[in-house]
C-alpha cells in the first residue's frame, strides 16, 4: 500500500531538513507544504497575524491529495511521498489521513523542541515568510502526539524531541521506530 509520511512541528523544529532526509533514504518525492499555501496565508503570515484552523482546512486538503497521488504514482517505484506540514494539532491529522481517499496509509512524524531553541532558530533564518513573532502562536497550539495516537500504541504518528540531537540522528530514530 502506499505511505504518506508527514513530518510536522512547529517553525524551526526542522521539518525541512528531516523530510528532505526522510526523501533522500526512501528515494521518493518530497513536498514542501508551505509552497503549498495560498497566497492569503502566506500575506497573513509575513504581517505576523496566525493562520486560523478556518485557515488551514483547504491547504491541509491540498497538501492530503497532492501526497497521496504521487505516493500512488506507477512512476513512484518506493510508493512513498513524503511532505513537510506543522500539523499542530491533532484535528489537523486527522483530516489529512481523511482527506486523502484510499489506498494510502498515513504515517505522522512530529518534531519539538522547547520555545527557546525554536525561537533561537526562526530568528536566523534568511528570507522565510514565518517570522519569530509566529512562533509563540504556533507553540501555544501544538499538541505533541501522546497516547493512543503513537505508532508504539497503535496509532500513526511518532513524537521526536529535536533538542540537542544532529539531523542525521533525528532521522535515524525515526527510521528505527518507522521500520518496526
Amino acid at each position: 500500500m502506499a505511505t504518506v509520511i508527514i513530518v510536522g512541528g512547529p517553525a524551526g523544529t526542522g521539518k525541512t531538513t528531516i523530510a528532505s532526509l526522510l526523501a533522500e533514504h526512501h528515494k521518493c518525492p518530497f513536498i514542501e507544504g508551505d509552497n503549498l499555501h495560498p497566497k492569503e496565508n502566506v500575506d497573513k503570515m509575513a504581517r505576523g497575524e496566525p493562520l486560523t484552523d478556518d485557515d488551514r482546512w483547504g491547504w491541509l486538503q491540498t497538501l492530503a491529495e497532492t501526497a497521496a497521488a504521487l505516493a500512488k504514482d506507477p512512476k513512484n517505484a518506493s510508493q512513498v511521498a513524503i511532505a513537510s506540514c506543522s500539523m499542530l494539532k491533532k484535528v489537523y491529522r486527522d483530516f489529512l489521513e481523511r482527506s486523502a481517499g484510499e489506498g494510502v496509509t498515513f504515517r505522522f512524524v512530529f518534531l519539538h523542541t522547547h520555545y527557546d531553541e525554536l525561537l533561537k532558530r526562526v530568528s536566523n533564518r534568511q528570507g522565510h515568510y514565518m517570522k519569530s513573532d509566529m512562533v509563540k502562536s504556533q507553540y501555544d497550539i501544538m499538541e505533541v502526539p501522546s497516547g493512543d495516537e503513537l505508532l508504539v500504541n497503535g496509532g500513526e504518528a511518532l513524537e521526536v524531541d529535536t533538542t540537542d540531537k544532529e539531523p542525521e540522528n533525528i532521522l535515524k530514530e525515526i527510521l528505527t521506530t518507522l521500520d518496526k
